[in-house]
């Protein structure tokens, strides 16, 4: 009875702690939603597709030379913290922030060299290489959000919540502020503000603690980097794909459309908060229901949460088709011109958001092959209608 009680509790525990991390998730995208609109309307569609392919794009770089640092820190943290072997936390940590440090100077001082040659084909002209300086100090600062993954590893999900939000919010705040007042290149340095900010908790956090310190301490790491994060690397590089898709599109079409585009893909992200809310509540039920064999059910909850959600789905699509123009209109009529683009986007949005719900239900039975699949699916799909309903 008392081992019941205590699963029961420890099942309490880890859904409100995912409540909280969704809620918190939930509430930066807001910030983020409102920033990218005013955005738009203030820039116009040519400088906006600037501003969104600079963003997305450095925003990447980061991931890039992430090594599987992400979900290793977390998972490896967690078991030393168990073990109480701070030492080898200590030892872990530098690794990941001497690697990625280095390589992400390697990769930002090369742009740097070519930054006419990456402005030309990113931006259509070299006249704008100097937007790529905002971007390249955007991806140093992402290094500090590598201080997320660790305090998740320490299970500190108020802190690792609250820096969720502080991060989104203090980057949709400053974007909107410093782009309003003073233009797109201090606009893009909203962004390491938001990220500066929003991981300081963390920092401080773990200096006090003194997991940032030199020891001594011997780990094996070799083991865990071949072992564990670098096929979680590839699952991460995966996951953060989707950010090379405006990017991607700026090297085919004028920077106008990709302004367009970028407007549409504003309301695209969030519409996918409603499937990723389906996900988050059916990860943790399905991984229930394996764990105590009842597996022939889990699908049937998949199903379930299908037809659910197609009621959104069938809602959304009748919303998008009717109200589309009258939205545009009234929050920024510049882009009335992208109305079709608008609407399939959005559309999409919602169709794909059964790829998402299926990730969810992947996950949870612990099938990462699937969810590479599906998530490669979904990116791959994205990509395609865009370029086909930009070429229209």
């Amino acid at each position: 009875m008392k081992q019941k009680i205590k699963s029961l509790l420890s099942e309490k525990d880890l859904i409100l702690n995912s409540g909280m991390v969704f809620g918190v998730s939930f509430l930066g995208a807001l910030f983020m939603f409102a920033s990218n609109i005013v955005l738009a309307k203030v820039f116009g569609p040519n400088v906006f597709g600037n501003y969104k392919t600079i963003v997305a794009l450095f925003m990447f770089l980061p991931a890039l030379v992430d090594f599987g640092a992400s979900p290793t820190l977390t998972k490896y943290i967690a078991e030393f913290k168990a073990r109480k072997e701070d030492g080898k936390i200590n030892t872990l940590i530098r690794f990941f922030l001497k690697i990625k440090g280095f390589s992400l100077v390697a990769i930002v001082s090369l742009i740097w060299l070519f930054r006419d040659t990456c402005a030309q084909l990113f931006l259509k002209t070299p006249e704008l290489s100097y937007l790529l300086l905002p971007g390249l100090v955007l991806s140093f600062f992402i290094l500090f959000d590598i201080t997320k993954p660790i305090i998740a590893g320490f299970q500190n999900f108020k802190l690792f919540s609250f820096s969720i939000f502080m991060t989104t919010a203090t980057a949709g705040i400053a974007t909107v502020v410093l782009g309003y007042y003073y233009g797109i290149y201090y606009a893009i340095l909203g962004w390491p503000v938001g990220y500066l900010i929003g991981n300081l908790p963390n920092i401080w956090h773990l200096a006090h603690k003194k997991f940032l310190h030199r020891n001594t301490t011997k780990l094996e790491i070799s083991p865990i980097f071949k072992a564990y994060a670098i096929p979680m690397y590839g699952m991460y590089i995966l996951n953060m794909s989707s950010l090379l898709i405006i990017p991607l599109l700026s090297l085919f079409f004028t920077q106008k459309l990709i302004g367009y585009y970028g407007f549409a893909w504003t309301f695209y992200s969030g519409l996918l908060l409603i499937p990723a809310a389906f996900a988050s509540v059916l990860i943790p039920r399905i991984s229930e229901l394996d764990a105590e064999g009842r597996k022939s059910e889990s699908r049937g909850k998949l199903m379930k949460m299908f037809a659910l959600y197609t009621l959104i789905v069938v809602a959304g699509t009748v919303g998008v088709l009717t109200f589309s123009e009258t939205i545009i209109l009234l929050i920024a009529s510049a882009y009335i011109e992208s109305l079709l683009m608008f609407k399939v986007i959005l559309i999409t949005g919602l169709l794909l958001g059964y790829l998402r719900i299926w990730i969810g239900y992947a996950t949870g039975r612990g099938n990462v092959k699937r969810v590479a699949q599906i998530t490669f699916l979904m990116n791959t799909l994205l990509f395609v209608i865009s370029f086909g309903v930009m070429m229209l």
